[in-house]
C-alpha cells in the first residue's frame, strides 16, 4: 500500500501537505474566520479524495503489479 501512496503523491501533493503543516500550526482556533474555515474543509475533502486515489490505485493495478 506504501507503493501506490508514492506512487499517487506527486509535487504539488507535497507541497500542498507541506502549507496545510504550516496553515494549521497557525490558525486560532478559538477565533477562525470563514475563510479558515473553508480551508480546513477543504483541506478535508482533499485528504478523502487522496485516500480514495491511492485506494483505487492499489486496487486498480493490483497488489502484485506494485511490489
Amino acid at each position: 500500500m506504501l507503493e501506490a501512496a508514492k506512487k499517487c503523491l506527486g509535487f504539488f501533493d507535497y507541497i500542498l501537505l507541506i502549507a496545510a503543516v504550516y496553515m494549521f500550526s497557525h490558525f486560532d482556533y478559538s477565533n477562525l474566520d470563514i475563510v479558515e474555515i473553508v480551508y480546513i474543509v477543504s483541506f478535508t475533502l482533499w485528504i478523502i479524495m487522496l485516500t480514495v486515489r491511492i485506494y483505487i490505485t492499489y486496487k486498480g493495478k493490483g497488489e502484485k503489479e506494485l511490489k
